[in-house]
């Protein structure tokens, strides 16, 4: 199945945000969606994330579930960005592993994906472009 996604996907170019407080991981995504010909820009301060948005088109979010941020987590901060962005794909990355309760806690908010950090990354990939299919 991974190969068809592939397949249907490479044609499109994609441009993903993605929000982590850890710019290692975030380094780590822009450099392998960029083996897709997809194209990654990151931001390690989530406040900034509405503001980026705004001004810069993109095609879906990897948002991370805890950022480092004292008064806001992951839900927050996409409950932020679907007020103004109700069809962008927003993908909740989280180095929790799967917890039933943030799950359901993240689609109530309106993420399309919910994937864990210890995944390999062609499932990750996948997360991605079954977020983006459906929002299409």
């Amino acid at each position: 199945m991974f190969e068809l996604i592939k397949k249907v996907f490479q044609k499109e170019k994609k441009h993903f945000l993605i929000v982590d407080d850890h710019i290692q991981i975030s380094e780590f995504l822009c450099d392998y969606l960029k083996k897709f010909g997809h194209r990654g820009s990151f931001l390690t301060d989530a406040t900034r994330a509405m503001e980026w948005l705004k001004s810069n088109p993109c095609d879906a979010v990897i948002l991370d579930l805890n950022l480092g941020l004292e008064d806001r987590d992951g839900i927050q901060i996409l409950q932020e960005i679907r007020k103004d962005f109700k069809t962008l794909p927003i993908v909740i990355f989280t180095g929790e592993g799967y917890d039933e309760d943030r799950l359901q806690e993240a689609i109530r908010a309106g993420a399309s994906g919910y994937v864990s950090k210890s995944v390999r990354p062609s499932d990750m990939y996948a997360a991605l472009m079954r977020a983006l299919s459906l929002q299409a």
